[in-house]
Formats: structure tokens, C-alpha cells, sequence
């Protein structure tokens, strides 16, 4: 377990570029936009995001990885700014940003609903969230490489992760969402203003792919909701 967590901060960069370039296409340059880090963690990605010309506003509830951030974003000259908020109140005024992320931060979220409903506060009319999280069915749970723990009610997923010498769930304050848990929850947090979950078709090639998610979709599932990790782009209003 402890393997797995070096080996993703190592290839963090590479997978924060993909993360800037995937946004870049489906949504907008990031050229000019500011944009919010929602769960910033050790920087990787909101110094992606800036190369490609974003103004980035990072925050985290953990000040160690404010501090590994800001300290990789001045080894790199790069111009995203993080800081420590206490995690329930973003330190931005309303509709302040235009794009917000949030990348495999929500299953660590105590508070689901005030967080989106903060990230939406602070976000533009017309903005969007970019939303990636652990699918709750993919039968090999991210965090710890442990099969089926996400299918457990919590006691039981917490003793099998101490029976099998990993770090305990509630240390890692992880919980597990699928598609339709989180449209729930955006539609909770949504308030007076409203998210909209855009379509996404994605950019297989393949038409044996292709067929089997319009056979999804004419059923009313979204291929994301399959995939071992979703990513949404929602739009405020």
C-alpha cells in the first residue's frame, strides 16, 4: 500500500498534464481562466493547470501538502497559488471562478453536500466543475488495491481492510460513490442555483465501443457510470 501511494505521486505530474489536456478538450482553454483546485493535495495538477495558462487558486484541508505544494510550485516558477482553509467555507466570494476541480477528493469528503454546494457558490454562472472519483463498482477498490471492499457496509469494510494489513478505511476517510449517488448529491447541494451533468459520448474510435454506449445510453446509462473511475464535467447555472 505504501508502494502504491509513492508510485502515484511519482507519476502525479504526468497524470496532471492529462488532466489539463483532457479538460482543453472537452470543455475550453484553460488560457485566461481562473480556476479553483477544490482538494489541491501536493500541487500537481493546479501547476498542470497553470502551464496551460490558467490563474489557479489551490486549497487543502491538510497544511503538510499546502506546504509540499507551494514549495513545488516555486521549484517549478509556476504562478498557482495554494493555501489552507479549514474545510467547510472556501475563502472566495461568490462566483469568483470559472472552472473548479475536483480529482479523487470527494471520497475523502466528510461533508458531500456543503462541499459541492461551496464549490458551486464560488463558481461563475456557465462555469463548470471538472468531477473525477473511484467508481464505488469497480470491483477493485483504488486506495488500498483491496477487491470487493466497496461493496461492504462499513463495518465490514473496515475490518476486512484491518484484517488485511492495510490502512484503515476510516484513517483515509474514504467513502464510496457511484454515478447516480453523486447526481443525487449534486442535486442536494445545488440549492437556488443548479448543476447539469453535460453528456459525454468520449473519444473511442472503436465501433464495437461506440455501439455498446448507445446501447447505454438508450437504456439510460451513461458508459461513465461503468468505468472504474468517472469523470463528469457538471455546469452551473
Amino acid at each position: 500500500e505504501q508502494d502504491k501511494i509513492v508510485q502515484d505521486w511519482l507519476t502525479k505530474p504526468k497524470q496532471s498534464e492529462g488532466i489539463a489536456a483532457d479538460f482543453e478538450q472537452r470543455v475550453a482553454p484553460l488560457t485566461g481562466l481562473r480556476v479553483l483546485d477544490a482538494g489541491s493535495g501536493n500541487g500537481g495538477i493546479g501547476i498542470a493547470l497553470a502551464a496551460h495558462g490558467a490563474q489557479v487558486e489551490g486549497v487543502d484541508i491538510e497544511e503538510e501538502l499546502v506546504a509540499i505544494a507551494t514549495k513545488e510550485a516555486a521549484t517549478q516558477n509556476s504562478t498557482a497559488h495554494f493555501s489552507w482553509y479549514e474545510g467547510t467555507t472556501l475563502p472566495f466570494p461568490d462566483q469568483s471562478f470559472n472552472a473548479a476541480f475536483s480529482v479523487s477528493v470527494i471520497e475523502h469528503v466528510e461533508f458531500p453536500v456543503r462541499y459541492f454546494s461551496e464549490i458551486l457558490r464560488v463558481l461563475k454562472p456557465g462555469g463548470v466543475l471538472y468531477l473525477a472519483f473511484p467508481n464505488k463498482l469497480d470491483p477493485k477498490e483504488t486506495h488500498t488495491g483491496l477487491w470487493g471492499l466497496s461493496y461492504l457496509p462499513g463495518p465490514l469494510a473496515r475490518f476486512y481492510a484491518r484484517a488485511m494489513k492495510h490502512n484503515p478505511v476510516e484513517d483515509n476517510n474514504l467513502h464510496f460513490y457511484t454515478y447516480w449517488h453523486i447526481k443525487r448529491l449534486l442535486n442536494v447541494s445545488s440549492g437556488s442555483r443548479s448543476w447539469t451533468v453535460r453528456s459525454e459520448k468520449g473519444a473511442s474510435t472503436s465501433g464495437l465501443k461506440k455501439v455498446v454506449k448507445e446501447m447505454l445510453r438508450a437504456i439510460g446509462v451513461p458508459h461513465q457510470a461503468l468505468l472504474p473511475h468517472v469523470m463528469l464535467v457538471v455546469e452551473a447555472s
